[in-house]
């Protein structure tokens, strides 16, 4: 008995945990990110023939074209999922998922010129890589800016480089702030701290502080998540709300699932590239420490986390899963947190391999919260619909290299 115990002991350490469905970690992480590899087409399809076409080169001016697969898109989910992408290649050492990230970028740049001649203000928001060319938001340029800084370190394309700089300049000098610099919106309400807007800009700025050696981009994001923790932290819930409302001086209702993964994701991929000796690391380390313990609180017995992250009534959400999971990990591999904390971050794991299409047709994850505003109504939390969509994509990725790394550095 003994020794089939240590023969049991020494597989998990080598290949992983397995499973219900019999396979490892990793096998089930490629099995995802493979999904996405075979949903791809980066293709256009005629809206009104629906003939379909590899580029637009040759074609006659003013078609009504789609993007024929959502991952050859210019979105911030695609953005996510692309860094992603390129964490799992590099881990793995398999270029065919850095070469998605690539060629997704060389796909955009190739055909994104044929569609900035038709860009209206009316067709902003249907018309293909419109956020690309006019950037009204940090959704329209921060998680696909970063990406592009990866693809950039890979290939010194000129044109690359043009963008970085532009998404640089808008987030630096161009979104609005509050007076004490804090990053917000003018809408819906004037002035509006989402949380969401921390992974839309501190993730950016990181990277082009590695990228520039400038700190002006490392204080400033270091700043963001300051202040942002400042503002939307519950002490009584040790959650984050969803936003902050300058008119009311006082933050929002919820404390929204996805918005505190997005707070604990922009800290982790702040840390990935803040210099150790950043006079601020010491303090953003105890931020996310505290935010990891207050989420730890909340987990299901099925290992998911909850919309409404303390509200139990409400339902089991794949996409801030999928955050924490990843937070989590990181944090444990980095040891910036406890061991122990490592079976948090696997019960949440094996949690997201549930949601996941086990028949291997597709990258299909379900129960993706669709995007959601800021409200002053739980009702309006309570009800989004889910479905099986992009948004917490790349953060399932993300959740899955952790883990591999953590079983890889246990070999």
């Amino acid at each position: 008995m003994k020794n089939i115990l240590l023969i049991l002991t020494l597989i998990t350490a080598t290949f992983g945990a397995f499973s219900q469905n019999g396979m490892s970690d990793e096998e089930n992480l490629r099995r995802i990110a493979d999904g996405i590899l075979k949903d791809n087409v980066r293709a256009f399809v005629n809206n009104k023939t629906d003939a379909v076409y590899p580029g637009v080169k040759g074609l006659d001016p003013g078609l009504d074209l789609r993007i024929a697969s959502t991952h050859a898109s210019f979105k911030y989910w695609e953005g996510v999922i692309n860094m992603a992408m390129m964490d799992l290649g590099k881990l793995l050492d398999d270029q065919k998922y850095i070469d998605y990230t690539m060629r997704n970028i060389e796909f955009i740049y190739a055909n994104a010129p044929y569609f900035e001649d038709q860009l209206t203000e009316e067709n902003h928001w249907e018309l293909p890589f419109a956020s690309m060319f006019e950037i009204y938001y940090l959704d329209d340029c921060g998680a696909m800016g970063a990406c592009i800084i990866d693809a950039y370190q890979q290939n010194k394309n000129k044109e690359y480089r043009t963008y970085i700089d532009k998404t640089a300049d808008f987030i630096m000098t161009k979104q609005f702030r509050m007076e004490d610099g804090t990053l917000v919106r003018n809408n819906p309400v004037e002035f509006s701290l989402w949380a969401d807007d921390l992974y839309m800009s501190v993730p950016f700025l990181a990277r082009m502080g590695a990228l520039t050696g400038d700190v002006k981009y490392y204080d400033d994001a270091a700043k963001q998540v300051i202040q942002f923790s400042n503002y939307l932290w519950d002490e009584h819930s040790g959650l984050f709300f969803h936003n902050w409302i300058s008119d009311e001086g006082k933050p929002g209702v919820a404390h929204w699932g996805r918005a505190n993964g997005w707070m604990m994701m922009a800290q982790v991929e702040l840390l990935k590239f803040l210099p150790n000796d950043h006079p601020k690391r010491e303090e953003l380390l105890e931020i996310l420490k505290r935010q990891i313990r207050g989420v730890a609180r909340h987990q299901s017995e099925s290992g998911m986390w909850h919309q409404l992250l303390d509200k139990v009534d409400s339902y089991q959400e794949t996409s801030c899963t999928a955050m924490f999971t990843y937070g989590i990990a990181w944090a444990v591999n980095e040891k910036i947190l406890p061991e122990r904390y490592i079976k948090v971050a696997q019960k949440g794991w094996g949690a997201l391999l549930g949601k996941t299409d086990m028949d291997y047709q597709s990258s299909a994850v379900n129960d993706i919260c669709i995007g959601t505003g800021i409200q002053s109504d739980m009702g309006h939390y309570y009800s989004r619909p889910t479905r099986a969509n992009s948004v917490g994509l790349g953060a399932v990725i993300s959740a899955g290299v952790e883990i591999v790394r953590y079983n890889k550095s246990k070999k």
